[in-house]
């Protein structure tokens, strides 16, 4: 068997594409796989690190933003189908994976056009407008989130699955089982601070981390925390320096490999609701502050945020109402309530979930439909 993952440009569309060939592997030892990506994006660093193939196609996002930015990308559709076809027709994949992403789009065409089986993952609540172009060449699409803006004639494609969320992140025992943390990294002391955990995905958040820096000094004044602080490569250096006023302890990184042992280590976390992060967070039991991205298209972070804070193990907080002083308040209180934490972990463990995991589902589906 032989098949073809494309799509990436953000940390949560490559975890999840190699998670689905993470599960492959296990199940075909001797199938073979590729990644289509592009240069823009993190699968150029990602994919290899996880050890997979990567090739790439010039494609980029439909910018309605900026009209020069527009064209040109429209203008890059055609060559990107072309380049597409032939790998496709060197490589002959038995099915292609659609994971969202810039090389998503004209690479899932390219295979359909040459007859390829199409399937596709929808990681969000509200269904992408890329994906609803596809949804009509694809056999079957999965969906982490019962989606309310699929049609009615494509629900028979929807399989819902679920987000695959890399292997490493689990729920800890400690939530299980109520008990204090350990130290698991030596940049975290575990003793008795509550750590915070504060990111705006792979990419960063420029207005998260600039409440967080413009709070300094009011954060100052609690007692015994701990912020780890994933900025974004971008801003770094300039959040980097921002913290050099914190008498409280902090670790900041640019990107952070390790997501597991955060997690672990986290008693809330504070960030942005891309697909990736609401599924870890429920992977690992970590209640949060989620403050949705206003532009994400079609407001999806909102309704991806909203299926927590429904479900009571989150607090969604909209940007336009975020301020250092509303922010630090918000932190004051759960540090001073942590059954309030014990509470909302322990309902993370309790939110239905599909019986096997979501990669497990997206092959035996996938194999299953090339068999019969």
């Amino acid at each position: 068997m032989r098949i073809i993952v494309t799509g990436g440009g953000t940390a949560g569309h490559v975890n999840a594409g190699i998670t689905i060939l993470d599960e492959f592997k296990k199940r075909f030892p001797a199938g073979e796989s590729l990644f289509i990506g592009t240069k823009r994006g993190l699968e150029k660093e990602l994919i290899p690190r996880a050890g997979y193939k990567i090739k790439f196609i010039k494609a980029r996002g439909l910018n309605r933003e900026s009209i020069p930015v527009l064209i040109y990308s429209l203008f890059l559709i055609p060559f990107s189908i072309i380049h597409s076809v032939c790998i496709i027709m060197r490589f002959k994949p038995d099915a292609v994976i659609g994971v969202g992403g810039f090389a998503s789009g004209p690479f899932v065409l390219a295979s359909y056009i040459l007859g390829k089986p199409v399937f596709l993952l929808e990681q969000n609540a509200v269904m992408g407008f890329t994906n609803r172009i596809l949804i009509r060449f694809a056999k079957k699409i999965f969906i982490a989130f019962p989606l309310a803006n699929i049609k009615k004639a494509d629900k028979h494609k929807a399989v819902l699955s679920g987000n695959p969320v890399r292997n490493s992140i689990t729920l800890s025992s400690r939530y299980a089982n109520m008990k204090v943390n350990v130290d698991v990294n030596k940049n975290i002391q575990r003793n008795k601070t509550f750590n915070i955990f504060i990111f705006g995905g792979s990419q960063g958040a420029r207005a998260i981390n600039n409440c967080i820096t413009d709070a300094i000094e009011k954060l100052n004044r609690i007692d015994s925390i701990n912020i780890i602080h994933q900025t974004g490569r971008l801003e770094f250096e300039k959040i980097k320096d921002a913290y050099s006023g914190a008498t409280f302890e902090y670790v900041v990184y640019d990107y952070i490999h390790g997501m597991a042992k955060i997690y672990d280590a986290t008693d809330l976390v504070i960030a942005r609701s891309g697909a990736s992060t609401i599924f870890e967070l429920i992977a690992s039991g970590v209640p949060s502050i989620l403050i949705p991205l206003p532009t994400a298209a079609d407001n999806h972070q909102y309704y991806n945020a909203k299926f927590l804070s429904d479900n009571g193990v989150a607090e969604l907080i909209e940007q336009k109402k975020l301020t250092p002083d509303f922010l630090v308040e918000r932190i004051k209180y759960y540090k001073e309530h942590p059954e309030m934490l014990k509470t909302m972990s322990k309902k993370l463990s309790q939110i239905p979930a599909p019986k096997k995991r979501p990669e497990e589902t997206i092959i035996e589906t996938i194999a299953g439909s090339l068999n019969a």
